[in-house]
C-alpha cells in the first residue's frame, strides 16, 4: 500500500497534466490575441469606413455643428477638412469650416485674426454661393456679416448688407440691430442708423446704443431727440467713457443753438472728471471767441495741442 501511494506512477501524470495546461493557457491567449488584432481591428477599421461613407452619401455632417456649439472650432475644422479635401463644393463642409474660422478669430489679434476673418470670408461666400435654393443660410449670412464688421470700416457696407440678408431670412439676435446701426451710422445713412439704433433700444436699451442713438439724431439735425437721450446718458451711465462723450455732444448742440452758458457749464463738468480732455478745451476757447475773449480763447486752444498735437481745429485757430 505504501508503495503504491509513493510510487513514481502517481507523480509523473501531475507534472504532465501541469504542462499540458501551461501549453493550453499560452495557446489560449495568443489565439485570443491573434483573434483580437485581426477580427476587432478590422471592424474598427470597418466601422471608420462605414460612418464615413454613411457622412458623405447622406450629406450628415453633424458632428462638426455640434463641435461648433461646444466652442471646439479647431476640431470642426481639423476633422472637417479631409471630407472638404473629397468634395470641395459642399456647401454644408464649406459653411461649417467658415464659422468655425470665425469663431477662432474672435480670440486672436494682429494678422493672426485678418488672416482667419479672410478664411471665414472665403469659405462663406462659396458655401452660400454653393447652396440649394431650399437650404437654409441664416446662420451663413450672420456670421459672414459679422465676419465684415470685425475687418473694420471700410467693410461695413457689406456687413450691413450680409447682416439684413441675416434678418430677412429670419435670424434673432438682439445684437444684429445694434451692429447694423452703428454701421449705418458710420456711413452715414443716418435714417438707417436711426430705424436700427431704436429698435436695438427697445430690446436691450445699452448706454452704447443711447450715445450712437444720440449722435444720430444729432447729425440729422434732430437736436431735441438728441438732448433726450444725452440727458438720460449724463443721468444715469456709470461708464465715464460714454459720460465725456454724452458731455461732448451736449456741447456741441448748445454751441450749435447759441446756449453758449450751458456749454460752458457742461465743459466744466467735463473738466471735472477730465482735466484732459481736448474736446473740452477746444470748445471752451470756441465759446471764449464768440464771447469776445480772444486772450482766454487762445490759451484754452493752446491748451488743446498740448494734449493734442494734431488737433485740426485748434491748429486752424491758432495759426
Amino acid at each position: 500500500m505504501d508503495h503504491y501511494r509513493y510510487s513514481r506512477y502517481h507523480y509523473k501524470p501531475k507534472r504532465r497534466k501541469k504542462k499540458l495546461i501551461t501549453v493550453l493557457l499560452f495557446l489560449f491567449l495568443l489565439g485570443g490575441g491573434v483573434f483580437y488584432a485581426v477580427f476587432f481591428l478590422n471592424v474598427y477599421a470597418l466601422y471608420t469606413n462605414v460612418v464615413d461613407l454613411y457622412r458623405v452619401w447622406f450629406n450628415d455632417y453633424s458632428f462638426m455643428e455640434k463641435s461648433i456649439e461646444t466652442g471646439n472650432y479647431n476640431v470642426a475644422i481639423h476633422e472637417g477638412s479631409p471630407y472638404l479635401e473629397r468634395s470641395p463644393y459642399n456647401s454644408r463642409l464649406l459653411r461649417y469650416i467658415g464659422e468655425s474660422y470665425y469663431y477662432i478669430s474672435t480670440s486672436l489679434t494682429g494678422s493672426e485674426k485678418e488672416e482667419s476673418l479672410d478664411s471665414a470670408i472665403r469659405y462663406l461666400r462659396k458655401s452660400i454661393v454653393l447652396s440649394r435654393f431650399d437650404e437654409v443660410l441664416t446662420k451663413a449670412y450672420f456670421v459672414l456679416g459679422m465676419s465684415y464688421f470685425r475687418k473694420g470700416p471700410y467693410y461695413y457696407e457689406l456687413a450691413a448688407q450680409n447682416l439684413e440678408r441675416a434678418l430677412t431670412a429670419g435670424y434673432q439676435d438682439n445684437t444684429v440691430y445694434e451692429i447694423l446701426g452703428y454701421c449705418y451710422y458710420k456711413l452715414g445713412a443716418y435714417d438707417s442708423a436711426i430705424a436700427y439704433l431704436e429698435r436695438a433700444k427697445a430690446e436691450e436699451p445699452k448706454d452704447i446704443v443711447r450715445l450712437y442713438l444720440a449722435f444720430a439724431y444729432r447729425d440729422k439735425e434732430m437736436y431735441e431727440s438728441a438732448v433726450k437721450e444725452l440727458d438720460y446718458l449724463i443721468k444715469n451711465t456709470r461708464d465715464d467713457a460714454v459720460y465725456e462723450e454724452a458731455f461732448s455732444a451736449l456741447i456741441w448742440i448748445d454751441f450749435q443753438e447759441e446756449r453758449y452758458e450751458k456749454a460752458k457749464q457742461n465743459i466744466l463738468s467735463i473738466l471735472e472728471v477730465n482735466d484732459s480732455s481736448a474736446f473740452a478745451h477746444f470748445w471752451l476757447g470756441n465759446i471764449y471767441e464768440r464771447e469776445g475773449d480772444l486772450v482766454a480763447a487762445r490759451k484754452e486752444w493752446r491748451i488743446t495741442l498740448k494734449l493734442d498735437s494734431r488737433h485740426i481745429g485748434a491748429i486752424e485757430k491758432l495759426y
